[in-house]
C-alpha cells in the first residue's frame, strides 16, 4: 500500500506566499453554495425602488489581491461614513476578516471575525433568517471559517475541528452555510480517512454503485452544479483523464443535488440536470453514474464546486480538492491511486 503523508509546508512558507495566492483563495472562498442570484435595488418604502449603495466589497478584494489591509480598511471605513453599518459593511468586514489573516496580521483578523460574529449572532437573535439573508449565511461563515484557521496554526487542527463542530451543530441552515463549514472540517480531517459512503436520494440513469462495492478500485468523485461555469470548463480535461484511465479501473462518479426546495419543482430541476449533463459532459465522459444527495454534497463539503475527492482501492480519501484542477494535477494524484 502506498503511503501518503499529508503535506505541510513550513508556517513560514505558507503566510510568505499568502499575498499571492490571494486571489484564488478568497475566491473559493466564496464561491455560491446555492445558485447565483441578483441582490436588486432596495423596495422597502412602499411604492418606491430605492437603488441599494455600491456595494465595498469588489474594492477591498482588489486593494487585499495586492496585499493592501490598510487601503482595504479606508474603503470599508468611506462606505460607513457614508451608508451606516449596513448589509454591504457587515461583508466588508467579513472580507477584511479573510484578508487580514491571508496577509498575516493576526491580530485584526481576530478582532475582525470577532466582530462579524458578534454582529451576526445580534442578528441571529433578532430574527433573521439566513435562509433568506445571504449577507449574514455568508459572513457567519466567514467568521467560523477564519476562527478555525486561526485555531489550526496556534492550537493545532484537533481543536479547530471540533470548534467547527460545535458551531455547525447549532446550524440547521442553510444548506450552504453547513456545506462550507463541513468542507473546512474536511480540509482538516478528510485525507486520509475512510471515504463517507454515498447516500443517494436520487440519481439519474443507472442506479450508482456503493462505494463500499467499489472496493479494489480507485474512485474519482465530481461533486458539481448544473450551474457551475468552472465545472463545465473541466469538462475537456475530465475527458481526457476518464479516457486514460477507465481502463486501468478508474470509476468517476458525478454528484449534485436539488437546490429548488420546492419538491413539485424537482422533476423540472432534474430534467435540466440531464440535459445539462448530455449537452456538456456525455460525449467525453459517457454514462457516469450522476448522484443527486443533499446529504453526500453536505457532507463532503461541496460549497465550491467542483470539487474533487480522490479515494483509493481501499475506500481510504487520499486527496480532497474543492477547486479546479490542471490535467497535470489529476494525473500526479491517479498515478498514485494507480501504483
Amino acid at each position: 500500500m502506498t503511503r501518503w503523508p499529508r503535506p505541510q509546508p513550513p508556517p513560514s512558507v505558507v503566510w510568505a506566499v499568502a499575498p499571492l495566492a490571494l486571489v484564488a483563495t478568497m475566491s473559493l472562498a466564496q464561491s455560491p453554495g446555492t445558485p447565483p442570484a441578483s441582490s436588486g435595488p432596495d423596495t422597502s418604502r412602499a411604492g418606491q425602488t430605492t437603488p441599494s449603495p455600491p456595494s465595498p466589497s469588489s474594492g477591498i478584494r482588489n486593494k487585499l489581491s495586492a496585499g493592501d489591509l490598510l487601503s482595504a480598511e479606508s474603503i470599508l471605513e468611506v462606505h460607513r461614513d457614508r451608508n451606516g453599518e449596513d448589509g454591504a459593511y457587515l461583508s466588508g468586514l467579513a472580507w477584511l476578516a479573510r484578508g487580514a489573516l491571508l496577509v498575516g496580521d493576526f491580530e485584526k483578523a481576530d478582532r475582525y471575525a470577532a466582530d462579524v460574529r458578534r454582529r451576526c449572532a445580534d442578528s441571529l437573535a433578532h430574527g433573521t433568517d439566513p435562509e433568506k439573508n445571504p449577507v449574514v449565511e455568508i459572513a457567519l461563515g466567514a467568521a467560523i471559517e477564519v476562527k478555525a484557521q486561526r485555531l489550526e496554526r496556534t492550537q493545532g487542527a484537533p481543536a479547530a475541528v471540533a470548534y467547527v463542530r460545535s458551531e455547525l451543530a447549532g446550524i440547521k441552515g442553510p444548506v450552504s452555510l453547513r456545506t462550507r463549514l463541513n468542507k473546512r472540517i474536511n480540509m482538516m480531517t478528510l485525507t486520509g480517512a475512510p471515504a463517507p459512503e454515498l447516500v443517494v436520494e436520487d440519481f439519474l440513469g443507472a442506479p450508482p454503485p456503493s462505494l463500499a462495492s467499489l472496493r479494489g478500485r480507485p474512485v474519482l468523485l465530481f461533486l458539481w452544479a448544473e450551474w457551475c461555469n468552472d465545472c463545465k470548463v473541466q469538462e475537456a480535461t475530465l475527458a481526457r483523464i476518464h479516457s486514460r484511465y477507465v481502463g486501468r479501473g478508474l470509476q468517476t462518479i458525478a454528484i449534485t443535488r436539488y437546490y429548488e426546495d420546492d419538491v413539485t419543482k424537482q422533476p423540472r430541476e432534474k430534467a435540466k440536470v440531464d440535459s445539462v449533463w448530455k449537452a456538456v459532459y456525455r460525449t467525453g465522459l459517457g454514462d457516469l453514474p450522476i448522484v443527486m444527495s443533499t446529504a453526500s454534497y453536505e457532507r463532503y463539503g461541496a460549497s465550491s464546486t467542483p470539487t474533487f475527492v480522490f479515494i483509493d482501492r481501499e475506500g481510504i480519501v487520499r486527496r480532497y480538492t474543492p477547486t479546479r484542477l490542471t490535467e497535470a494535477e489529476f494525473d500526479r494524484t491517479l498515478t498514485e491511486l494507480l501504483r
